[in-house]
């Protein structure tokens, strides 16, 4: 039995993938395969560790999964809510910034996202 789950949503406009909270698995390449293309891919890259690598990405694996899935812009979720980790409040942010990668989409609170026409991110 498991707590957690993931969504692939198709729409007439949009397809969206949601992780929920996940652990690195090579399963997110037959996702993408099965499930795919994706328009938006949101993956949870907050509250981490790397003893909780079963249960929740972070950055680095987030970057990771995000490159499995095979397209799509990447909109982290899943941080900056609550302090559950010993990490810096932004950090998970802040590694993702650090990197950059072409289709990150890091909206101001309240912002709406259509991944179609997007921003560039800016620290």
């Amino acid at each position: 039995m498991t707590l957690w789950s993931s969504f692939a949503l198709r729409g007439e406009r949009h397809a969206v993938f949601f992780s929920g909270d996940t652990g690195l698995s090579p399963v997110f390449a037959e996702i993408g395969r099965r499930l795919g293309p994706f328009d938006l891919v949101m993956l949870e890259v907050g509250a981490c560790h790397p003893a909780w690598g079963n249960i929740h990405l972070g950055p680095d694996n987030a970057l990771k999964a995000w490159e499995q899935l095979g397209s799509g812009r990447f909109l982290p979720v899943h941080w900056g809510t609550f302090n559950l980790a010993m990490h810096p409040w932004a950090q998970p942010a802040d590694v993702l910034l650090t990197h950059a990668p072409e289709g990150l989409v890091m909206p101001r609170l309240g912002e709406p996202v259509e991944p179609a026409r997007f921003e560039a991110v800016e620290p």
